[in-house]
């Protein structure tokens, strides 16, 4: 969406967006956050992916926008000053928001790269090919971004969130999710951060990708079986999931194993790919997280253990409801003594699955839980869904 782009309507500031309900409107604001995002069509069933931006400007903090899906919006990471071109305004869920359609356009005028530098940014804006007007409305909201950043640094030294511990004596520097967005370089960045929202991936794979289910506090006990949205069969040395074949009969998964000097994969039960969105005090990235970084998230439980306990318990329950078949149940066979057995064994053993469940609400739980400390592979030649920010190891806080 780098090409021009006709204007069919006015650029406004995000506070006049009321005046402007149902018609279409030119944005310039600052990127505060984005999160993929599915909908179905009721009347079809199919489902759309669309990426939601939260935007603010130097009269409104904050204000949701939809985009479609594609590699533009997916290249986009907070602190990034956009100017979306053609949104319409509309109506939703008690509230306002900006929604593209075919003819709108998203241009990136200033990276959050370009935004730590605040020295430079005279310079970039009067290089920027843009109108005056424009060009106006992007000093202003630069300067604001810059006022908040001094403001937040300021405050993170003054003020502790609830249940924040103090960490005397750091063996290493800690940034802050503003400062890991500028690295430019391949290194290892050490953050203290709450996770906020988790979005599960078909794949990494082109033939999957698009696909995914987001999964905050309040909406976990939506997901029904999440289990199979979380495991499957890969890879346990490189991580990757080993699917059969797509759609047109072609293997989907590496034939080599680049992790194993024998080329040879270690097929077991593996967590997908998938994606945590942490935040700290100033701003809110993704996160991708692999196999064995997944296991250091949810404690040292590996993934075969979860599918084996989960896999127990719901045959047992399916043996059990099995209609005409409560002889074999172990529930009614004359003595009980079937149904007592099983019950004692299913003890003997933890029960995995219900404790990474449990596992993954705690972790859900930012508003009562300190912040953990994340170490995060930082890869600037990659996509931000393909591994830009990569989880490599999670410390707890200590009481």
């Amino acid at each position: 969406m780098a090409t021009v782009v006709s204007w069919y309507g006015p650029l406004i500031d995000l506070s006049a967006a009321a005046g402007h309900v149902g018609g279409f409107v030119q944005l310039l604001a600052s990127v505060r956050s984005v999160l993929p995002h599915q909908e179905q069509n009721a009347g079809t069933g199919r489902s759309y992916q669309r990426t939601m931006l939260e935007v603010g400007d130097n009269t409104r903090s904050s204000f949701c926008v939809s985009l479609w899906s594609n590699h533009s919006s997916t290249a986009i990471v907070a602190g990034d000053v956009l100017l979306l071109q053609n949104i319409k305004i509309v109506e939703f869920r008690n509230g306002l928001e900006g929604r593209a359609s075919q003819i709108s356009g998203v241009q990136v005028l200033l990276n959050s790269k370009e935004l730590m530098r605040p020295e430079g940014i005279d310079e970039l804006i009067i290089n920027c090919k843009v109108g005056n007007a424009t060009r106006s409305k992007l000093r202003r909201v630069a300067e604001w971004i810059v006022h908040t950043k001094r403001t937040v640094t300021k405050n993170h030294h003054q003020v502790m969130s609830k249940n924040w511990k103090e960490r005397i004596e750091k063996d290493s520097a800690d940034l802050s999710i503003t400062e890991l967005l500028s690295q430019s370089k391949l290194c290892n960045v050490n953050i203290y951060a709450s996770i906020c929202k988790i979005v599960l991936m078909g794949s990494l794979t082109p033939h999957f990708k698009g696909k995914f289910s987001v999964i905050e506090r309040l909406s976990l006990d939506e997901h029904n079986d999440i289990i199979r949205d979380f495991i499957c069969s890969g890879c346990k040395l490189c991580g990757l999931p080993l699917y059969p074949k797509n759609l047109r009969g072609e293997s989907t998964s590496l034939i080599d194993c680049p992790n194993n000097p024998k080329y040879l994969h270690v097929v077991g039960q593996i967590y997908k790919p998938f994606m945590i969105y942490v935040r700290d005090q100033s701003g809110q990235i993704p996160v991708l997280v692999r196999n064995k970084a997944a296991e250091t998230l949810f404690a040292n439980i590996i993934a075969d253990d979860v599918f084996e306990c989960y896999k127990s318990s719901h045959c047992m329950l399916l043996d059990i409801c099995e209609p005409g078949n409560l002889r074999t149940s172990g529930i009614l066979d004359g003595t009980c003594k079937t149904g007592i057995t099983k019950r004692k064994r299913s003890k003997e053993k933890l029960d995995f699955h219900l404790i990474w469940l449990i596992l993954i609400k705690c972790l859900l739980n930012q508003g009562k839980n300190s912040p953990f400390g994340f170490q995060i592979s930082v890869n600037p030649d990659k996509n931000v869904d393909n591994g830009r920010f990569e989880l490599v190891s999670l410390t707890l806080p200590i009481p």
